[in-house]
C-alpha cells in the first residue's frame, strides 16, 4: 500500500521551553481515531410510469469506535473494510427512493451503528449534483436532463446511536447584483436542524431546502444593502424567523470583483457598463445566525 499524507497537524505545548520539550520524553496515547471511505460516486435512475429522475451523489463515510488495536498493534480484527462501506452505499441506495439526501444519509449512518457493535459514531456526508429535466414545448421532458450548474445540495449526518445531528447546505450558488450594493460571487450556506428532525420524512427536508433557497434569493434580490455583511445577516435572520425547525445557519459570501475597463484609450467612454472579472484577491464575508433564547 502506498499513500501520501493529506494533512498533518502538530500542536506544540505552550508551557515548555524549546530545550525542555526536546529533553522531556512522554508516553503517547491515541486520543482520537476515525477512518472511512470518501468519494463514493453514485448515479441512480428512478423510473416512474410517466417520467424518470436522475440522482447523482458523492458520499463520504467516516466511522469512529473501538479501532485502537489496529492503530497501536496492527490488529485489524475490528476493522470494517472500506470497500464494505462503499458497497453499503450502493446496496442501500437500491432500496431507498433517494427522495432526499438527508433521509438517505440517516439510513446510512444508522446502518453502520446497527450492524457493527464496535462503531460508536458514524458521520455521513452527501453532496448532490443537480440534474433537471429539459423543457420541451413548455413541459419537462420525461427522460432528458440538463445539469443544474455549479450549485450543489449537501448534507452531513452525525449519529452516535442515540442522537442525530443533521446539517444541510447549498454550495456554489452563484449570484450577481448590478445596483443597490453590487455583489458578484458565490453563496455557501449551512444550516443545522433541531434534534427532532432525525425522524422527519423527505418532504420535510425537501420543503426546508426549498424555503432556504427561496429566502436567500429573495433577500439578496430585494434588500437595499448598506454592506454585504448586512445582507448576510438579513438572509440568516429571515431563515431563522420563517423556518422554526432550523436552529442555526452559517453563510459564507465570497465577493468576487469586476473591474471597470478603461475605454478612453480607444476613444470611448465607459458608461458603467463594461467590466472584467478578477478571481483573486477577493473579499470573504461570513456569519452565523442562531435562534435566540
Amino acid at each position: 500500500m502506498l499513500g501520501v499524507p493529506g494533512r498533518i497537524s502538530i500542536a506544540y505545548g505552550s508551557n515548555m521551553s524549546t530545550s525542555a520539550a526536546r529533553s522531556q520524553s512522554r508516553a503517547s496515547q491515541l486520543s482520537h481515531n476515525a477512518y472511512g471511505k470518501s468519494g463514493v460516486r453514485l448515479t441512480k435512475v428512478i423510473r416512474h410510469p410517466d417520467r424518470q429522475e436522475l440522482k447523482e451523489l458523492t458520499v463520504n463515510v467516516e466511522l469512529e469506535g473501538a479501532f485502537e488495536s489496529s492503530y497501536i498493534d496492527g490488529d485489524n480484527k475490528s476493522i470494517i473494510a472500506t470497500d464494505s462501506m462503499k458497497n453499503a452505499v450502493y446496496v442501500l441506495a437500491a432500496s431507498h427512493p433517494l427522495d432526499s439526501i438527508e433521509s438517505f444519509a440517516i439510513v446510512l449512518a444508522k446502518h453502520f451503528l446497527d450492524k457493527y457493535e464496535q462503531v460508536k459514531q458514524s458521520v455521513v456526508n452527501i453532496v448532490e449534483d443537480l440534474w433537471v429535466r429539459i423543457p420541451i414545448d413548455g413541459k419537462p421532458h420525461p427522460h432528458a436532463f440538463i445539469s443544474g450548474g455549479q450549485q450543489k445540495r449537501a448534507t452531513t449526518v452525525m449519529c452516535d446511536g442515540e442522537t442525530f445531528t443533521v446539517q444541510s447546505s447549498i454550495t456554489s450558488l452563484q449570484v450577481a447584483k448590478t445596483t443597490n450594493s453590487q455583489f458578484w460571487g458565490f453563496v455557501r450556506d449551512e444550516w443545522v436542524y433541531g434534534s427532532a428532525s432525525a425522524d422527519a420524512d423527505s418532504d420535510f427536508y425537501n420543503s426546508a431546502h426549498k424555503k432556504v433557497y427561496d429566502i436567500l434569493l429573495d433577500v439578496f434580490a430585494t434588500h437595499e444593502s448598506m454592506a454585504v455583511q448586512q445582507t448576510l445577516y438579513q438572509m440568516g435572520d429571515r431563515v431563522i424567523s420563517q423556518i422554526p425547525e432550523i436552529d442555526e445557519i452559517t453563510i459564507l459570501m465570497p465577493n468576487q470583483h469586476r473591474i471597470m475597463f478603461n475605454l478612453e484609450p480607444f476613444g470611448q467612454k465607459n458608461k458603467n457598463e463594461i467590466f472584467y472579472p478578477i478571481d483573486e484577491p477577493f473579499g470573504l464575508i461570513s456569519g452565523t445566525v442562531s435562534r435566540g433564547e
